[in-house]
Formats: C-alpha cells, sequence, structure tokens
C-alpha cells in the first residue's frame, strides 16, 4: 500500500486538530466577547464524543499505516497519549476548564504526531522488504 492514503488520513486528521482547538480556545474567547453569539452557536454536549469518535479510527489507521512504511515509534507514542488526553477530555471529566486544557493539550500533541508521521513518510528512504538472508555490509 502506498503512502496517499496515511498522508490523507494525517491531513484529515490535523485538520480535525486545528478545529478542535479553535473549538476549545477561540471560540470561547469569542463568545465571551460578543454574549449574543453564545445564544446563536450552541455546542451539543455530545460534539466532544463525536469529535472523538472521528478521531480515534482515523489517528489509529494514519498511524498504523504510516508506521509501516517508515518504523518511526515516536508518532505513534504521541498519537496515543494525544487521543488518550482527548478521550479523558470527552469522557472524563466534569469541569469545563480543565476538560478544555486536557483536550487541548491532546489535540495539539495529536497534531504534533501526524505531522510528524507525514514528514517521515516524505522523508523515509524508498521501501523494500527486508530479507533476514540478506547480508549487511
Amino acid at each position: 500500500m502506498g503512502d496517499r492514503p496515511s498522508r490523507w488520513l494525517d491531513g484529515v486528521a490535523v485538520t480535525a486538530s486545528v478545529l478542535c482547538l479553535i473549538h476549545c480556545l477561540v471560540l470561547p474567547a469569542i463568545l465571551v466577547a460578543l454574549p449574543v453569539l453564545a445564544t446563536m452557536l450552541a455546542v451539543p454536549e455530545s460534539f466532544h464524543a463525536l469529535a472523538f469518535a472521528l478521531a480515534l479510527p482515523t489517528s489509529v489507521l494514519a498511524m498504523t499505516l504510516g508506521h509501516r512504511r517508515h518504523g518511526l515509534p515516536w508518532p505513534l507514542v504521541a498519537a496515543g497519549i494525544g487521543l488518550t488526553l482527548l478521550g479523558i477530555g470527552a469522557f472524563v471529566i466534569d469541569s469545563e476548564t480543565v476538560e478544555r486544557a486536557i483536550s487541548s493539550m491532546g489535540a495539539v500533541l495529536l497534531a504534533v504526531a501526524h505531522v510528524g508521521n507525514w514528514q517521515a513518510l516524505s522523508h523515509r528512504a524508498p521501501w523494500r522488504p527486508v530479507c533476514p538472508m540478506e547480508e549487511h555490509p
């Protein structure tokens, strides 16, 4: 399988992470500054669960495909931590302030992981299977 599906998924995941950050950080500031918007832009409680439901399979698939091609462990680990933080923010934390902080950290870490995955695919040597019987100089 080529790099195109993994790159596309990384792009979707980075975009979703940026949208998550906008939701967590920018939107509340706008709503505080313009209270009239608060009544018009109500975000349902299910938003975080839906965002997590999108992030989880997209990220797992992109990271798995990427790791198979480039072999670097750090994007996979960073994505796992980011997804864990997003899950904690979506399903465990009741405090809006703490939830926003945890979710923002998770979204940033997940975005960094996807950018790292994307870059690793761009800078890796061409993939070829390694035969255990080959002699290495």
